[in-house]
């Protein structure tokens, strides 16, 4: 997200630098990321240096633990909560410290689905919701709408968080009218091959450029059945034009409602599927639906407008 961030700035007039920051040990499971602490904070240090001698109008760092390096340089800096980040990490009470300093020194706090309001209490006054960018043309230039419902894809990391359970629950039923796929990818894919493995058809995440041609290979995408919110990942799936069945909360979409199927239960899932194969009608629509609630809600126009006013207002 940066990476286009840096992008949409450059493309609007502005000098942009953009500074990675070093992922020891980011992806590791407490309490053995602890010990990676010490060696990311010494090296973040030619970061610091950097940032202090760069004399920036704007600094602008993505996620909430990565905020202490805005802390260590002490000049005004712009956060970017991504979510666990912040829900996760104020459940930590190694991290609950960092996490609410970095809150309250930051000007603003950037956060990319409605659902992390909820978390930023006390914080509200500074909070912004900056949903994550995503250009349809970009995406999927070329989409057609599926001519029917065949292949299908569940589309989410096999992850507890993400309500898996309840989408390879039906996986048995759904498989006898559906060819399905999923990602060997989330705590618990080694698990969910073993037990599934004949029914779904698991295959390796692709790289993020070739999303867009991934999910064309599908007329049906499955999201998470927990969160009530639409990640990147669905949202990628509307801007392919993608037919969706995900868990959504429609009183954090009051505004723009996006055009999804919820399913009611379990049993829910089935149903959804039979309805969008009789009715083709329906599917085009989808298609068109998705890709202009994307269009207007995530589009990269959209996306430096909201950038810009934060920053400069």
């Amino acid at each position: 997200m940066a990476a286009i961030q840096a992008q949409l700035l450059r493309e609007a007039g502005h000098e942009v630098d953009r500074i990675s920051l070093p992922q020891i040990g980011a992806s590791w499971s407490w309490p053995a990321k602890a010990i990676t602490i010490p060696i990311r904070l010494l090296a973040y240090l030619p970061a610091v240096s950097r940032l202090r001698r760069g004399r920036y109008d704007v600094i602008h760092i993505h996620w909430l633990t990565q905020g202490i390096v805005g802390l260590l340089v002490g000049a005004p800096f712009f956060v970017q909560a991504h979510g666990s980040d912040l829900h996760v990490n104020l459940q930590n009470r190694a991290l609950r410290w960092l996490t609410r300093r970095v809150l309250r020194k930051a000007k603003l706090v950037f956060y990319v689905t409605p659902n992390l309001l909820g978390y930023l209490a006390g914080f509200e006054d500074k909070a912004r919701y900056l949903p994550n960018p995503v250009e349809v043309e970009v995406v999927a230039p070329d989409s057609r709408a599926p001519a029917g419902i065949a292949k299908a894809v569940i589309f989410t990391r096999l992850d507890p968080v993400k309500g898996v359970e309840e989408i390879f629950a039906v996986a048995d039923k759904l498989s006898r009218g559906l060819e399905l796929t999923a990602l060997d990818w989330g705590p618990l894919a080694h698990e969910y091959i073993q037990r599934y493995n004949g029914l779904v058809r698991f295959v390796p995440p692709v790289p993020h450029d070739q999303i867009g041609s991934f999910l064309e290979r599908f007329d049906l995408v499955i999201g998470q059945m927990r969160q009530g919110i639409l990640s990147l990942m669905e949202i990628e799936a509307l801007a392919a034009g993608r037919p969706l069945i995900t868990a959504i909360d429609w009183t954090l979409y009051g505004e723009d409602p996006p055009p999804v199927i919820a399913p009611s239960g379990v049993d829910g899932i089935g149903v959804a599927v039979e309805q969008l194969k009789a009715d083709h009608i329906r599917v085009g629509g989808l298609w068109s639906e998705g890709r202009e609630w994307v269009r207007r809600n995530h589009g990269y126009a959209r996306h430096l407008e909201l950038l810009q006013a934060s920053y400069f207002a």
